[in-house]
This record gives C-alpha cells, sequence and structure tokens, in this order.
C-alpha cells in the first residue's frame, strides 16, 4: 500500500527506491488545470523574470517562466545566489494544487532537488516531460534527458523548450553536427532573444566540427610536407600533432638528401617538445647517416608508393632492395603503408624493439591484436590492446591510441563486458579532443552500437546520426546508420519503417552489413519484398567471396543465409543452419558470433519443425541445444522469435501439446501475460512440479505459469567431474556495509532458523574475494545484500558486498560463473532484482545462471526488489521445508501462497527457482 509516505514504503535490497508519481490527486489535477486556464498574475520574483540574466541555461516549460534573459552562470566569487521564492507566492501555488508551478519556481533557481518532488506529482504532459529532462541534464544523466525529450518532439515537434534542452544535451555529448541542427531549429521558430541567442549557439556548435574543407586543408599540407618537404608551422603542427607525425615519418623516408632531412628538424622538435622524447629527432639523425647514394633512389620509390600504392617491379621486390639496402625504416614503412604489418609480426618485432620508438611498439602491439581477432581469439586480442592502451598513459599519441582505444572498446562490446566498452570508447574520445585525427564518425558509430547494447534507443540514435550528419555524403555511413536503424525499427515492429530504412541503405553500393543482412532475412519473413530479398542474396555471397570476416562472423552469415532460406526451401534452410552450429562449435566460447550462430540457428530449427507441425522433433530441438534429453513427463518449453512463439508442454501422462502462433504485433508484455495458453495451464496442474524450459530472452523471467503452480527453470548440466563435498558445511553472508558512495541504506542483522550452525561472513568480512573463496566447498549459501543492475552486462544484477582495500565491492555473474562449486550448494540470493538477467536473444546471463554454471544444485532468487524486513523470514521458512526432503518448487510454492493470502500484490510472486 503507498499513501504517498516515504515511511510507509518497506526499505528494499536495491540502491534506489524510484517512485513514479501519476497524478497527486482529482482535486490537485483539477485546481492546476484552473490555475493554468486562468493563471493568477504572479510576481517577477517567482520565477526571476525580472534578473538581467538567467542562471539556468535550459529552458522551463511553466508559462510565465521561459522569458528570455541573457545566460549569466553564477562564478565562485559571485554573492549569494539567485533569491528565494516569496513564500507568498509558493503558498499559493501549493493551495492551488499548481505541482508543476512550483517545480519551476525552484528549477529556475537551479535547485534540482527541491524541485523533483512537486515535478514527480505534476501529472504528465510535454511541458512536464521536457522539465523533467532538466534534471536528468542537471544530474548528466544525458540518456534519460534524450529519451524524455524524444519523446516530447514526436508529440510536438515545434515544441520550443524541448528543442532548446535536446540542443543542450546533444552539446554536452559533443554531438556537434546535430546540436548545431536542432538549435537551428529552435532560431527558425523567431521567438525574441532565444532565436538570436539560438542562432549564435548553432555558429559556435558548428565552429566546432572540423569540416570536409579543414580535413581537405591538413591532408593538402601532409602531402606537401612528404611530396616537396614543404614546412609546417608550430601552430598547425600543435593543433594536429599526431596526424603530423605520421606525416614527418612519411617525409623522412620520402627525403631524397641530406638537406631536405636536415630541413625537418625544426617540425621534429616542436612534436618532440609536445611529446616529450627525441625519437623524430632520432629518426632524423638516423637516416641522414645513410648512404644516399644506395639511400636516394630508394626514396625515390617509396615516394612513388606513397603517391599511388604502386612501385615499380611490384612491392615484394621493392620489400627485397629495401632489405638488402639495410634500409629498414623504408622497408618497415613500406609495410605500414600497404597493411602488410600483421603478415610480418615476428621478422619486424625485433626491429621496432631496436628502434624504441613508442610509435612503432603501438603499432606493433596493435597489429598483433588485429591478428588475433582475425582469428577470433579475442582475449589474446585483449591482452595486446590493453599492453597498448597502457603504454598509450605514457606516450598519448592520439593518431595512434585513438584507434588502439576504439578497438579495445568495441572487443568489450562483442564480450559484452559494456562498462569496459564505455570507459575505453570514451578514453578515445578525450584523445581525440586533444589531438584529432580523421576517423571520428567511426568512433560515433561504436558508441551508438554500444549504446544499442545497453538498451539506450535515444543516445544510439543521437551518436549514429551525428556520424552521417558529420558526413552525409558517405555512403558506407549511411548504410551503417540506416541498417542499425532499420534493425531497431524490426524489433519495435515498425516493418513497414524497417523496410524503407533498409531500402535507403541499400540505395549505396557497399558490402552488406550482418546485422542489416538479419534484418533482411526476418523482413522477407514478415513483409517480402522481390528486390530486396535479392539484394539480401547477393550480398550474402559477396560478402563471403570477399573472404574478410571472422571465424565467428562466416558462421553467422552461414545462419542467415540458412535462416532466409528455410522459409522456402526448408531442405536448403536447415541444412546450412545445421552447418552454422557446426562452425561455431568450433570456435572457442568467447566468440559471441560464433554463440549468436548458435542459438538463432537453432530458433530457426525450431519454428521450421513447428511449422511443419513436427513438435515431437521441436521438443527433441530445445533438449539437443541444452545438451541432454528433457524429462519424458510435466515440462514446459517455450521460445520466441520476433513475431513467433513456441510452446510446448508435456503432461503427467506424458503427451506432448504444441502452440504455435506467428501473429504477435507488439513487443512481448512485461508479465508475459497469455504466452502460454489456458489449457496448457490447465494440464500442467495435475503436475507435482513442472521443469520450464525457456529459451532467453524469457528465461529467468516470473509470469510464465501461475503463482499457484510449483515449477522451477531447468538446465541441463554434465555431471560434475569429482562428486559434491559432503562437508555439509552451510555459508551466510550478511550484515554487509556497501560502500558509503552508493548510498545505500544499512540492511537489518541476519536471523536464522533455532539451531543454525553456520560459517558466517559478516560485515567488513563479507568481501568479494573472500566470499568467492568460502563458497566453493559449501553445500549451502545464503546471501543477504543489496543488488544492483550491473551495467557491465545490459542490467544483469550484481551483489553488493563490503569494500576490499582496493575499493572492489561487486560480485558479479562473470566472477561466479569462473568459481567452481564443489559442495554442489542450495543457493539462497535474498537480495533485490538477484534473478535479474540480461535481455539477450542469444544467451541466458543472471547470477542464478552462473551458480548453475559453477555447481549449484539450486539457486533461489527474485527478479523484483526484496523489503528488508520480510527477507529473511520468507526464505528461512522456504529453506526450513528443503532441508526437510521438499523439492525446491513446491517449498517455495508453499511458502508463497502462505504470503499471498495475506497480500495478494506481494513481492514473494517474483521468486524463482532455478535448477
Amino acid at each position: 500500500m503507498d499513501d504517498g509516505s516515504w515511511s510507509s514504503i518497506p526499505r528494499p535490497r536495491w540502491a534506489a527506491l524510484v517512485v513514479v508519481v501519476g497524478i497527486a490527486g482529482a482535486a490537485a489535477v483539477v485546481a492546476g488545470l484552473r490555475s493554468r486556464l486562468s493563471p493568477t498574475p504572479v510576481s517577477p520574483e517567482l520565477f526571476l523574470t525580472g534578473a538581467p540574466v538567467r542562471t539556468l541555461e535550459a529552458r522551463v516549460s511553466y508559462p510565465g517562466a521561459d522569458v528570455h534573459r541573457p545566460y549569466g552562470p553564477l562564478r565562485s566569487g559571485d554573492a549569494g545566489g539567485p533569491t528565494p521564492a516569496p513564500l507568498r507566492e509558493l503558498a499559493r501555488l501549493e493551495a492551488e494544487g499548481d505541482m508543476h508551478g512550483l517545480a519551476a519556481a525552484y528549477l529556475v533557481r537551479r535547485n534540482a532537488e527541491l524541485a523533483a518532488p512537486y515535478l514527480a506529482k505534476a501529472g504528465t504532459s510535454p511541458d512536464v516531460a521536457s522539465d523533467r529532462a532538466i534534471m536528468a541534464l542537471d544530474q548528466g544523466d544525458s540518456a534519460t534527458a534524450l529519451a524524455l525529450l524524444e519523446g516530447v518532439l514526436s508529440a510536438q515537434p515545434r515544441h520550443a523548450q524541448a528543442l532548446w534542452n535536446r540542443s543542450l544535451v546533444l552539446r554536452d555529448l559533443e554531438l556537434w553536427a546535430l546540436a548545431a541542427r536542432s538549435f537551428d531549429a529552435v532560431a527558425a521558430l523567431g521567438e525574441p532573444g532565444w532565436a538570436a541567442e539560438a542562432k549564435t549557439r548553432a555558429d559556435a556548435a558548428r565552429a566546432r566540427l572540423m569540416g570536409t574543407e579543414d580535413r581537405r586543408k591538413i591532408s593538402a599540407r601532409g602531402h606537401a610536407l612528404v611530396t616537396q618537404g614543404e614546412p609546417v608551422s608550430a601552430e598547425v603542427l600543435r593543433a594536429y600533432p599526431g596526424m603530423f607525425r605520421m606525416y614527418l615519418y612519411e617525409a623522412i623516408r620520402a627525403a631524397p638528401s641530406v638537406e631536405r632531412l636536415r630541413a625537418l628538424e625544426p617540425m621534429a622538435a616542436v612534436l618532440d617538445a609536445r611529446a616529450g622524447g627525441t625519437t623524430l629527432g632520432d629518426a632524423i639523425h638516423r637516416a641522414s647517416g645513410r648512404d644516399f647514394q644506395v639511400r636516394a633512389p630508394l626514396a625515390q620509390r617509396y615516394l612513388e608508393l606513397y603517391r599511388t600504392h604502386d612501385v615499380a617491379g611490384g612491392l615484394a621486390a621493392f620489400l627485397e632492395d629495401l632489405r638488402d639496402a639495410g634500409e629498414m625504416d623504408l622497408y618497415l614503412g613500406a609495410l605500414v603503408r600497404e597493411e602488410k604489418v600483421g603478415e610480418r609480426l615476428e621478422e619486424l618485432a625485433p626491429l621496432i624493439s631496436q628502434l624504441g620508438d613508442p610509435w612503432f611498439t603501438l603499432l606493433l602491439e596493435h597489429e598483433r591484436a588485429n591478428v588475433a581477432i582475425s582469428r577470433g581469439e579475442l582475449l589474446q586480442a585483449e591482452q595486446y590492446l590493453l599492453k597498448a592502451a597502457s603504454l598509450c598513459q605514457q606516450h598519448p599519441f592520439g593518431y595512434r591510441c585513438i584507434p588502439i582505444e576504439a578497438d579495445l572498446g568495441d572487443l568489450y562490446r562483442q564480450l559484452h563486458r559494456l562498462a569496459e566498452s564505455h570507459r575505453h570508447l570514451q578514453a578515445a574520445r578525450a584523445l581525440y579532443r586533444t589531438d584529432p585525427r580523421f576517423g571520428e564518425t567511426q568512433l560515433l558509430l561504436q558508441l551508438g552500437q554500444l549504446a544499442r547494447y545497453q538498451g539506450d534507443a535515444a543516445q544510439a540514435r543521437a551518436y549514429l546520426e551525428e556520424a552521417l550528419a558529420q558526413r552525409p555524403d558517405d555512403c558506407t555511413i549511411r548504410h551503417f546508420v540506416r541498417s542499425n536503424d532499420a534493425l531497431a525499427l524490426l524489433g519495435s515492429f515498425s516493418v513497414e519503417q524497417a523496410r524503407e530504412r533498409m531500402r535507403e541503405a541499400l540505395s549505396c553500393k557497399t558490402p552488406l552489413l550482418l546485422s542489416g543482412a538479419k534484418t533482411l532475412a526476418d523482413l522477407a519473413r514478415l513483409k517480402p519484398d522481390p528486390e530486396q530479398d535479392a539484394r539480401l542474396v547477393a550480398g550474402l555471397s559477396e560478402r563471403r567471396q570477399q573472404h574478410t570476416l571472422t571465424p565467428g562472423e562466416a558462421a553467422l552469415l552461414t545462419h542467415i543465409e540458412g535462416r532466409f532460406l528455410v522459409e522456402q526451401d526448408r531442405v536448403r534452410g536447415e541444412a546450412l543452419l545445421r552447418q552454422s552450429i557446426d562452425e561455431a562449435r568450433r570456435l572457442p566460447a568467447t566468440s559471441v558470433d560464433a554463440r549468436k550462430a548458435r542459438a538463432y540457428s537453432y530458433t530457426s530449427l525450431l519454428f521450421a519443425a513447428a511449422r511443419a507441425g513436427e513438435a515431437e522433433k521441436a521438443f527433441q530441438l530445445f533438449g539437443e541445444e541444452l545438451g541432454g534429453a528433457l524429462p519424458g513427463q510435466c515440462v514446459l518449453a517455450v521460445t520466441v522469435d520476433v513475431e513467433r512463439t513456441l510452446v510446448l508442454a508435456r503432461g503427467p501422462d506424458g503427451r506432448l501439446v504444441e502452440h504455435h502462433d506467428a501473429s504477435r504485433r507488439t513487443p512481448l508484455d512485461e508479465e508475459l501475460q497469455g504466452l502460454v495458453p489456458e489449457s496448457m495451464t490447465a494440464m500442467l496442474r495435475a503436475c507435482p512440479t513442472v521443469e520450464v524450459v525457456a529459451r532467453p530472452p524469457l528465461h529467468g523471467r516470473a509470469g510464465l505459469l501461475p503463482e499457484d503452480l510449483a515449477w522451477a527453470y531447468h538446465g541441463v548440466r554434465p555431471q560434475p567431474a569429482v562428486p559434491a563435498v559432503s562437508t555439509g558445511r552451510r555459508l551466510v553472508v550478511a550484515d554487509v556495509q556497501a560502500p558509503t558512495s552508493l548510498g545505500l541504506p544499512a540492511l537489518g542483522g541476519w536471523a536464522g532458523l533455532p539451531g543454525d550452525d553456520a560459517t558466517m561472513l559478516l560485515g567488513r568480512q563479507a568481501t568479494p574475494s573472500r566470499v568467492l573463496e568460502a563458497m566453493a566447498d559449501a553445500s549451502q549459501i545464503e546471501v543477504h545484500a543489496h543488488g544492483l543492475m550491473n551495467p557491465d552486462v545490459s542490467e544483469a544484477s550484481l551483489l553488493v558486498l563490503s569494500p576490499e582495500a582496493g575499493g572492489r565491492y561487486a560480485l558479479t555473474a562473470g566472477e561466479v560463473r569462473a568459481t567452481k562449486l564443489r559442495g554442489q550448494p542450495l543457493v539462497i540470493l535474498a537480495a533485490c532484482r538477484a534473478a535479474h538477467g540480461t535481455t539477450w536473444t542469444y544467451e541466458r546471463f543472471s547470477l542464478p545462471v552462473a551458480f548453475l554454471d559453477a555447481g549449484a544444485r539450486t539457486v533461489l532468487a527474485a527478479t523484483v526488489d526484496v523489503p528488508d524486513a520480510e527477507a529473511g523470514p520468507f526464505f528461512n521458512a522456504v529453506r526450513e521445508r528443503i532441508q526437510r526432503g521438499e523439492r525446491a518448487a513446491n517449498a517455495l510454492r508453499d511458502v508463497r501462497m502462505t504470503w499471498m493470502r495475506r497480500d495478494p500484490r506481494s513481492w514473494v510472486r517474483a521468486v524463482l527457482v532455478f535448477e
């Protein structure tokens, strides 16, 4: 029950309690509406409209509060601050129930903390949503701010305050082209004062872009330096140090004489001074000592290679001549120029080591990583890139380090280590600010992909559209952005719009992206289009013939081809799907593309069997994917795929019933209402316990079956290599002291059952490393702690434990999965949302799954917040029944129903069993 009082809400075992208040009350709404229709005159002091400047950069949507004055932020030396709001005006607004007006009075004074409770009660409208975005912007939450403002502008495209505030968010994200475009839209509204300021801000945003003209000028200066030795001013060198360092190395190699080399020394000195060290000067000194009777003709040939990517006699002969002459800097340069370093790593490693130039050491480690990635060895690539990134801390050459940090970010995205991906992509952006180079658009595309993986659709669109806005004539970027748009639109069942985006993507004659190919395969099933279907077939063939795919991508391509064909020619399609599964099986477990290929291929095989009415074959496929036969009775197997649903149920008599549907046109309901037909549920009621096999993204979600059924998520796990440790030791983790920086409330003390004999890790002892160590041999594990959503894995949960000396406090699913639970324990996770898993469509990933993978026999956890005072009594009652010999699912069902008789909406509805 919620009476609006903070004290009436049970204290949750979670980081933050978010209260969404829609309407404060009917009387308040009527009063607020009356005040908006015939507003009472207010004094200028209420919204500071009489002040010469405004201190809030954003625009408040409340009428009367949005009067233009020049922006004048408070400075540290300013006395006081905005004058307090007049109490009589606040009292009047309070009496009228005008929550939005009260919030506005505090927002214009930059007091978001006091504005928050009023804005939460202000109802829902575009104006209120725009002002909520101000609060998100104030907190640095650009993702929430963008999402709110997109909603406003989709309803009211000319909403002036939302356009302005969106411009500020885009500026803070350094998306300069979009920010300029958004400020231009405000200026076009022609509002007094605001239009002129918007134009000024738009011009300032455009000035931050390194446009096409700048690129041409820099390229022309760099080319003149290499080909003619034309000097570059110190100012330009300091503005683009990485790019001109690259050009200077080329100029050294192409120099026809010692005199040309000496003319480069002043520029080398400027760049060396900026970076620290003397490596460029040393390179000139070494080259000057060579015999130019031999070197000059080779330098001339190198210049030919630089200009045309071709050289008389061919590259191989040129490389041999360079090696024979001992001109190894030219030899290395030619390999770099023609992107052949990865083919000769072992040969080049001693040479680069002898040079001692970090520029080339970074190149070597980066190339090693690229080779490892091409082989699908992602963890090996990670080590090379981490080594290079560490060297970048000492030698932040933007030209070299930006792509290293970006590739590391992209690697972590592929590994679904999203927090690390974000950190390295932002490190690349930081380097770009101080050492700009061509290729920022690639970084924006990577940030857009990452945001989409994190489920942040608004920010994903912003990054991707910025890349396209900066390079509107780049067909490859257009293809990438529009393919990603189509994929997102398909996910929201906007099929016709997805087709339209793919038409735009395919207008560019570039290699078909795998994401675009998968989208086309699904669209071919949902809304056939002969032209696009033909482009898919041709595009897949082109990609295969190019031989540029990693092994994981090749398996994914095979799947996409099979996914498309199985709808038209089942035999050929299923052969390709089986081939994809075989290709994926041969690859390392770290290959996300391989895991996707395997899971998605089973999806297509399942629905091909369902469409043919082959329920028994589909049931066998569920077990085959898990790695073992499923039980012969009391089983529910369920999977979804875009618009399709397949549900299979075996009752207590072993009879198999099938439900196959392809009519869904909206995303799945969070509660999964109606996913399992009532007739199947009725049949399963005769079962003592139901084993549920749910493929991602359904696995680990509450609501598949009613609360009064005993059911558990079922998994097939190989028998352990060694028998379970029979110590019977029980481990309890409680009284955790979470880091103060998280702002989490202290939890109540642990209270076990009478006669409990347990190993206790309490208070400061309950650190992640000690908990992991103690779990290894326990036969029961019970954790009473806060749970948080883990941004590292797209919101799978983590456990908040007591911090260690280095600050580490989180116990994540990845860390649990990597350990070995030799006691094959019963695990009770009495923490908020501990059962919450990722929404990936190809893999089960959550704390319960990680515990099972590590060796646990049973895990109990909830998908919702767990009230602190109720957690102990509830889980103790369930555990007591399990210890008496009841199956976990039955014990949970019986205790749950007892609690729900007192409170039908209790959190215990969302406690799940995983076995």
